[in-house]
């Protein structure tokens, strides 16, 4: 009797001592991949650490060189499209490049820092700090990738939007044209580069005195029949450029100006909208491709911190790492107690 109650208490302590075994966060090992705590968490070599940092480090260089090209990107918008825009539009200029510039040179001092948190993680110390400050910086960089993505739809208002400012600031410096020479060389510079005449069509300078009358033989002053300045002369043309009496036919040259017109046909207002659509377009095409790089490092990075964290350290190849993307996973073992021993059998 004895020793059938004691063979009976045995069997009820080693299925208990069983099923303490059993992991309490239900894990589901698929392969190296595990479910754990309803996460996805995978146990990953050392060598695959090292590669992934050598795949970070890559990322980081090439990501570096990547924003200084955009920056300097930005910077050329802004001395170029920026710079006639600005003559005509205060201000308006500088929103395109900016938008490009500001989140990008963000980027490289965060990268920057990113480079030197890396480095400081793989101390053979062991460094919680450092772990704590590169996921802090993995969520200003997953912050910043939110950001622009919001710039992006800034970047398409801004250049569909309206834009009368520019159209009037066309007009307002061809009307002073002729009595003040910083404009007359910007409009000149304007319609020279982008091929254009006036602001919509070539013909609003026929209302515009836009030439020193004192020099014009009086009587001679009569816009009627056509007159703009030379830098409305068409580059692609290959007639004789006529600026002056544009609508009349003359026998010099064999000019008549529905055969062989010589001016830019093209409004300044249309060509700088034109340029406008197709900068705005190449920065969202920029900032996409680099919110993506931003994207993947991220991910790499998020890895690194996460089999950082269980030790705080890398221990080489003396053991396994846990990673993870989403979420919070308690990777560091807890010690459970030591299940009591079954009493011992009575002699019988």
């Amino acid at each position: 009797m004895a020793t059938s109650v004691a063979k009976k208490v045995t069997k009820r302590l080693l299925k208990s001592k069983k099923t303490e075994e059993k992991p309490t966060t239900s894990a589901t090992p698929i392969g190296n991949l595990n479910i754990k705590f309803g996460k996805p968490v995978r146990q990953v070599s050392y060598g695959f650490i090292k590669f992934l940092a050598a795949i970070t480090a890559v990322s980081l260089v090439c990501i570096l060189i990547f924003s200084i090209k955009l920056f300097s990107s930005a910077v050329g918008i802004r001395n170029h499209l920026g710079h006639f825009i600005n003559m005509v539009s205060s201000g308006d200029g500088e929103v395109l490049p900016s938008l490009q510039a500001l989140p990008v040179l963000v980027f490289i001092f965060l990268d920057i820092g990113l480079v030197y948190v890396l480095y400081k993680v793989f101390s053979p110390k062991e460094n919680a700090k450092m772990n704590w400050l590169l996921f802090l910086l993995l969520m200003i960089s997953l912050g910043l990738i939110f950001f622009i993505i919001i710039l992006l739809f800034v970047v398409i208002s801004h250049i569909y939007g309206a834009h009368e400012e520019l159209h009037n600031g066309i007009v307002e410096a061809m009307k002073i044209y002729s009595s003040n020479s910083m404009y007359k060389k910007q409009m000149d510079r304007l319609q020279i580069e982008f091929q254009c005449c006036g602001s919509k069509k070539y013909d609003e300078w026929y209302n515009i005195t836009w030439y020193d009358t004192s020099l014009v033989k009086k009587g001679a002053t009569d816009n009627s029949q056509g007159n703009t300045p030379f830098s409305c002369c068409s580059i692609s043309s290959i007639f004789p450029c006529i600026h002056h009496n544009i609508e009349n036919t003359g026998k010099v040259y064999l000019y008549t100006p529905e055969v062989n017109l010589s001016i830019s046909t093209h409004g300044c207002y249309s060509r700088l909208l034109e340029k406008k659509k197709e900068v705005g377009w190449g920065i969202i095409g920029n900032l996409l491709l680099y919110i993506t790089l931003q994207g993947v490092l991220v991910i790499c990075l998020r890895f690194l911190q996460t089999a950082h964290y269980e030790t705080s350290k890398f221990e080489g190849h003396s053991r396994l790492y846990t990673i993870w993307l989403f979420g919070c996973y308690a990777g560091k073992k807890k010690q459970e107690e030591a299940p009591p021993e079954p009493p011992p059998v009575p002699p019988s």
